[in-house]
Order: C-alpha cells, then structure tokens, then sequence
C-alpha cells in the first residue's frame, strides 16, 4: 500500500495533548511517527499553514436510504461528510423501513462498505417502527451492528417504555440517544415560543417540551445507572438541568448543533422555511447559554444533525474564509439557511486510512 507523509502541518490531536508542528507518515491505514526505508512508495503533502487534525467524527446524521434515496443516499451523504473534515458518521434510523431489524442493519452495512467513502456507524430503533410502543430486538441488532439505540426523529412518550429501553440497552453496554420532546406541550409548534411566534402569528414550541423530556431521561439515567445522550439540545434551561445532574454524576449527556448557535427565532420573520428547525432555533439567551455548556464542559459534542432539509458542516483549514454555495454541496440536499455566508475556515483534504476521499478544488 502506498504510504502518505504529511509535512510542515500544525498537529493538534487532543485526545493525545498534541500541538505542535510535524511529519507524521500513513502507512497500511494507520498514523505512524517513521517508516522503514524503502518500505513503500511515499506520496508527500505537504501541509504548511494548515491544521493536520484526526478525522471528524459525527454522531447525528440522516443519510435517508433505504427509503428516501431521492432525499439523499448513503454515498451522497458520505461524500458530504468527507467535504466537511468527518471521516466517520453514525446514522439515524428514522428510514423507511426504520432501522428496527438485523436485516435492514445488514442491508445498510453492506451498502455503505460497497458506495461510502468514509466510515458509516449504524443506529437501531429502539422500538419497533419507531412507534414508541414495542421495543425492537437490541440483541438481534448489536449481533448485526448497531453502536447506539435512539427513535430520533420520535420521542417515546411513554415513560415505562423508555424505563425498559435504557434497562435492557445496559445489558448490552449501549447508549440510548434521545430526541427529547413532549408532544403534549409541543403540540403543532413550528418555531419558538416567544416574542416572534407571537408577532408573526405562528404556533409556538416551548422551551420546556424539551426540558421536561431533559429531566425525565436524567430521572432514568439515575434509576438505571446507565447512559441516556440528549440530542441536539437547544434550550438554555436544558443546559442548567444537564449541569446539575452531570455534577452527582448521573450518566447524562448532551449534543448542540450548529444552527442552535449560529442562529435565533427572527430569522423566521421572512417565513423563510430553511429556518424551520425541530427542535426550533431559539434565543440569543439560549446560545449564550448552550456556548457557557461547551465551555465549561456541560456539552460535549458538537454534531450536525445533517438531514435531507439542510447541510451543517464543521471546517479545519483556520485562516481561509470562503462562501458557501449551496449548489457546490456534495449533498443532494439543496436546503440551508447558510447559502451565501462567508465563513472561516474549512477542511482542504479529508483522508481515510490512508486514502484521500475528498479534497479542495
């Protein structure tokens, strides 16, 4: 296999307390410091002026296949996720059919190893059809695959339900991931409750249809002693609820999404349905504190939660400021409401064991 040294890049691996400028080489798939002379043929890249980081992982996505290939495909999805920086993606089960079977997992799996250029991760239903009512088969599905249990794009409403999902996740060392909304309280709510819902006329989505569905999974990540992940998390009372619980070490945690802090509720003073969201862009209160979570550690993930309606990317490059086109997305989806932004940095080339999947033309 051809080896890939990459020279003169700024290294900053976290995980591993790296900052700092150096050669590292790609051989057989796997960062090594060296290589034998003459081991392989060596490609260089040279990589003065930017951030050589370790691939991006996102934990949220929808890549709509089986089902709603004309939305977006697992390929197109990948090649997406290779343009912004992510080599490994974990995709939500909300297809049709949903993801609530071995065969469909199996289906998926071997789709994405024939047509994805970065590393598809499968989530399983964690109740059969998505319906909230009878849980799938977690044995059955980890047999096949599956790294996470979740209905995103539903919320179980029933609260014993959900009791006996998170119970026997535990049994398979899984994490529940949740959607977090009370359809009680939600309602027909398109956007958020408060002082736009009511200047423009539009039903409202109250803060605490999320919070409520927030305190019910910390209540049950407590009784259970096992780890409930909220997902894209957009109310300030949220981050406060996480933080409390988080703090007598509740297995609890949270994910924020670009658009809930890059963007508030007056967008949607243009009825400009690209700033339609569920859950629904809030307040500048809201981001202030869902960036205090980050800082302080309350948060900790950043996803995209890419679905067919828009595309959210993270970038790498730290200097180059360039204008997002949406028609220049490896995305089939053409929706966002962040067509024509300049934006700071961006990932110039996207490397898979070894492979360069995407780069910048």
């Amino acid at each position: 296999m051809k080896t890939l040294r990459i020279t003169n890049g700024r290294i900053i691996d976290p995980a591993n307390g790296r900052d700092e400028v150096a050669d590292p080489f790609i051989a057989d798939g796997k960062i090594v410091s060296k290589i034998e002379d003459g081991s392989s043929e060596i490609e260089t890249l040279d990589a003065k002026g930017l951030v050589v980081a370790p691939g991006l992982i996102d934990i949220h996505v929808h890549f709509r296949e089986p089902g709603q290939a004309h939305k977006e495909t697992i390929s197109s999805g990948a090649r997406a996720a290779a343009a912004g920086g992510f080599t490994s993606v974990v995709c939500m089960p909300n297809t049709n059919p949903a993801i609530d079977n071995a065969g469909t997992i199996t289906l998926i799996r071997e789709k994405a190893q024939a047509s994805a250029c970065v590393n598809i991760f499968v989530s399983g239903a964690i109740t059969k059809g998505l319906k909230g009512e009878e849980l799938a088969p977690f044995g059955s599905m980890v047999n096949a695959g599956i790294v996470a249990l979740t209905d995103d794009g539903h919320c179980i409403q029933n609260h014993e339900v959900m009791r006996r999902a998170v119970e026997y996740a535990r049994m398979f060392n899984l994490t529940v991931l949740d959607h977090c909304q009370d359809y009680s309280l939600v309602g027909g709510g398109i956007m958020n409750e408060g002082e736009w819902s009511l200047r423009l006329g539009l039903p409202g989505w109250p803060r605490i249809g999320e919070e409520l569905i927030v305190a019910r999974n910390i209540l049950l990540a407590e009784l259970c002693d096992s780890p409930i992940h909220c997902q894209h998390i957009s109310s300030g009372g949220s981050v406060r609820l996480l933080r409390e619980a988080r703090a007598r070490g509740v297995k609890i945690s949270g994910e924020v999404c670009p658009h809930h802090i890059a963007l508030t509720d007056d967008t949607l003073q243009a009825f400009d349905s690209n700033y339609k969201m569920n859950p629904p862009l809030r307040t500048q209160r809201d981001i202030d504190a869902i960036i205090e979570g980050l800082a302080d550690g309350t948060l900790d993930i950043l996803c995209s939660d890419h679905a067919p309606h828009a595309l959210y990317e993270k970038e790498v490059d730290p200097d180059l400021e360039w204008t997002f086109n949406k028609e220049q997305s490896q995305s089939l989806s053409k929706n966002t409401p962040f067509h024509g932004w300049t934006l700071k940095g961006r990932a110039v080339r996207t490397i898979v064991a070894g492979e360069t999947v995407w780069k910048a033309c």
